[in-house]
């Protein structure tokens, strides 16, 4: 059977709500925090937790976040790092360039509540 022939285009608000997706689903994370700047090149989209930019080395990814109390933040980090760069390489086929995480408070994992 052969492949068919054409161009797939991933919309960036479908990025976006990848990216939202993984963190939310990342263990030591208790909600989304903020909407994100971009720290290099123009954000294309940007929402609670989550700006998405486009560069010539793939998609950067800024993601602000309040992390569990008690939890080790470095590991928390590094885990939705991997969430997100694998969810938008395996799910939407994206090149990541870089997934840059801000941890902005620490809270119980009872306030699950978050802006989006």
């Amino acid at each position: 059977m052969s492949q068919p022939s054409g161009q797939v285009t991933v919309a960036a608000p479908v990025l976006l709500a990848l990216a939202r997706a993984a963190l939310r689903e990342t263990p030591g994370i208790v909600r989304l925090a903020g909407t994100p700047t971009v720290r290099e090149g123009p954000t294309i989209t940007a929402g609670p937790g989550a700006a998405i930019a486009f560069g010539a080395a793939g998609v950067t990814v800024e993601c602000t976040v309040v992390a569990a109390a008690g939890k080790r933040l470095a590991e928390v980090a590094a885990t939705a790092q991997a969430a997100v760069a694998a969810a938008l390489r395996e799910l939407a086929g994206v090149d990541v360039a870089a997934v840059n995480i801000s941890i902005v408070d620490v809270a119980a994992v009872e306030k699950t509540r978050d802006y989006g």
